[in-house]
């Protein structure tokens, strides 16, 4: 019997610890070089272990919206460059209290920090880069999933409960939130629905993972004026345009559908479809 080779993984356990497709996995073969796989006898492809830790950085840097291109030619090194967020200072007390699983210590500094600052500013100075930095240090290795989870939890809870201290205001419409099916990304989703909430607008929020006659229903049912989809970089491309030009048929003609996140740039122009940046509403 063959002796297997512990430092070796299958291109499913790649996927498994990274967040990347196989066929993201397999067209970086083929342009970069990287990562290069090695044969075993019976013909199966299977990766080097060391090869992971950059593969993660790689997935994180892509994540956050750097090009493919300029990240497979990055060292570790510029890749730790590239994913150092710049943020409001409280930024790093955040993420030793994510490292320490202090629950009362994160809510604490969150609460503090909004405090001082707008909820605007606060999305954008202080969460984004908190959840760049907890990427970067799940990618190398010195953040568990637990403690990744932990924080994703609270700041869910947090942004519900911001979300909850907003009043409709009569004009401004109802918008309905929602993500593709195979999009479990949820924190994009509810920061979305907090800006809309901040503007004034009723928000009906289906959550995650949604079939697209499900989306197109609970919006007939609703009667909202427009429906707002979260793309990440995991669910952007052919797959989710397809998606949404579906949802766009099924939706009521006066319906305007918009789409956000780091996937929206990155999904091909459908005519009647709105791309929303940031934190951008309307």
């Amino acid at each position: 019997m063959g002796k297997v080779e512990p430092d070796l993984l299958s291109i499913g356990d790649i996927c498994s610890e990274t967040g990347l497709s196989a066929d993201v996995v397999r067209v970086w073969e083929r342009r970069y070089g990287f990562p290069m796989p090695l044969r075993l006898p019976s013909g199966h492809r299977r990766y080097r272990r060391e090869d992971l830790h950059r593969l993660r950085l790689m997935a994180e840097a892509v994540a956050q919206g750097h090009r493919p291109a300029v990240v497979a030619r990055s060292s570790e090194a510029d890749l730790k460059r590239l994913l150092v967020p710049e943020g409001h200072p409280v930024v790093e007390a955040l993420f030793l209290a994510v490292v320490a699983m202090d629950t009362e210590g994160i809510r604490r500094l969150l609460r503090e920090a909004l405090v001082r600052l707008p909820w605007k500013p606060f999305l954008q100075q202080v969460v984004s880069p908190l959840l760049d930095r907890v990427g970067m240090a799940w990618a190398d290795g010195s953040l568990g999933v637990h403690q990744e989870h932990l924080l994703t939890e609270i700041l869910e809870d947090f942004l519900r409960e911001l979300r909850q201290g907003c009043q409709p205001r009569p004009g401004q419409g109802i918008v309905l939130l929602a993500t593709l099916p195979g999009e479990r990304h949820r924190l994009g989703l509810l920061m979305a629905a907090l800006a809309y909430a901040a503007a004034g607008l009723r928000t009906e929020l289906l959550g995650v993972d949604l079939p697209v006659a499900s989306i197109a229903h609970a919006a007939r049912t609703l009667k909202v004026d427009r429906v707002a989809v979260s793309l990440s970089i995991q669910s952007s491309g052919e797959t989710a345009r397809r998606l949404l030009m579906d949802l766009k048929d099924r939706l009521p003609r006066e319906c305007r559908l918009l789409i956000g996140g780091q996937g929206a740039a990155r999904t091909r122009k459908i005519e009647g479809v709105e791309r929303r940046s940031g934190l951008e509403v309307s």
